[in-house]
């Protein structure tokens, strides 16, 4: 399947954005032409939008964007706001901005400050925003004033379990807008993306900083059990190597284990091991545990014991634990630790759990059993 047909052209010039902080998507849509394709169109009596996909010239999506007007409305009064949403591919909200010539306006019609719009900002992106658990009539505890100033002119407090969720003077604003942002339009995104994707879009999203497209693109991978395919492969275990280490560790622990059996793939591993950060090695040496170590890397993981802290420590030895093959070489690098008070023991069942074990190191092993301490 293919996204996006018969795409109109649309030079992207002249938007106003009233948010300082822009993403790198945003500045590629404010900087060049994009095609963009109408997605759908909605007018009732509360809403009315277009719905847009916008592309590339090179026809690689980018984002949605939709051109909204709704009233915002508390019993019989309302008033028309006419705004600029983006979203992500997935349907995750960007960021809004104000078509030319509209602002946002709060109690008795005054205008929005600069840091009101990026408050605005804030709000709209928080998912977990407690606006999504209200009612609209529950979030001013007071009544209506008769003075005929709109629907943020209430006596009376906003709801202290929401203040910091909102601006003051724009409740209403701030319920609206966020329902608009994060509700059925967003969920609509999500399901044509889902509908139309290819495996161009698979794999720019497993490469994407967006942890929301590498998440989705994981999941879709490997349940459709695609994930040996090599156009897939490389750019799923590189996220290993990225910089989000949460999307890391979740592919270390969802990848089949059959991943990691090839001597290619575990040097590989190990290699990332050594260049990873401090959390990332820690579940990485709990994923060699599960594996059969192949010969190759017996004594780069023992070597790696000097310059290591006592936790990495603890878990190479348990790596390690699990092998009874190790080289002569390996078995006599192990040799120094015998005598350490800390983790004597642990090297010598390693050593003493070898098929083929060394001579050299067998004598080492009887003479610390009956010389303690003997580096003293």
């Amino acid at each position: 399947m293919s996204l996006f047909i018969k795409p109109i052209l649309l030079a992207v010039v002249g938007l106003i954005a009233l948010i300082p902080f822009m993403t790198e998507s945003e500045r590629f849509m404010n900087e060049v032409s994009v095609n963009r394709e109408l997605v759908k169109q909605v007018e009732t009596d509360s809403i009315r939008y277009d719905l847009w996909l916008l592309k590339a010239e090179n026809e690689r999506p980018v984002q949605y964007m939709a051109e909204i007007f709704t009233p915002v409305c508390y019993s019989d009064k309302c008033y028309p706001v006419f705004i600029d949403f983006y979203w992500d591919l997935l349907g995750n909200f960007q960021h809004y901005e104000m078509p030319p010539g509209k602002t946002l306006t709060k109690l008795d019609h005054i205008l929005f400050e600069p840091e009101d719009y990026q408050k605005m900002q804030r709000i709209l992106a928080n998912t977990s925003s407690l606006l999504k658990d209200f009612k609209a009539e529950d979030l001013v505890v007071s009544t209506e004033s008769d003075l005929p100033y709109g629907v943020d002119a209430v006596t009376g407090a906003t709801s202290k379990t929401i203040q910091n969720e909102v601006i003051s003077g724009a409740v209403y604003s701030c319920y609206t807008l966020w329902h608009l942002a994060n509700g059925e339009i967003s969920a609509q995104i999500k399901a044509y993306t889902e509908k139309n994707y290819d495996d161009s879009l698979i794999i720019s999203f497993l490469q994407s900083s967006n942890y929301h497209y590498q998440y989705w693109a994981i999941e879709n991978v490997l349940t459709s059990g695609r994930w040996d395919e090599e156009n897939f492969k490389t750019p799923l275990l590189n996220i290993l190597r990225g910089n989000n280490v949460f999307v890391a560790e979740h592919v270390l622990e969802i990848v089949p284990k059959s991943v990691w059996e090839e001597t290619k793939q575990q040097e590989w591993l190990w290699e990332t091991y050594l260049m990873s950060s401090y959390r990332l090695q820690l579940k990485i040496l709990e994923k060699f545990r599960q594996l059969k170590l192949v010969t190759s890397l017996h004594h780069s993981v023992i070597t790696q014991l000097e310059k290591s802290n006592q936790e990495q420590k603890k878990r190479i030895f348990l790596v390690l634990s699990n092998h009874s093959n190790l080289t002569k070489e390996s078995q006599q690098a192990l040799i120094p630790y015998l005598d350490d008070n800390r983790w004597g023991q642990e090297a010598r069942a390693v050593l003493s759990f070898q098929k083929k074990l060394d001579k050299t190191v067998k004598k080492e092993i009887d003479q610390s059993r009956t010389t303690p301490n003997r580096k003293n």
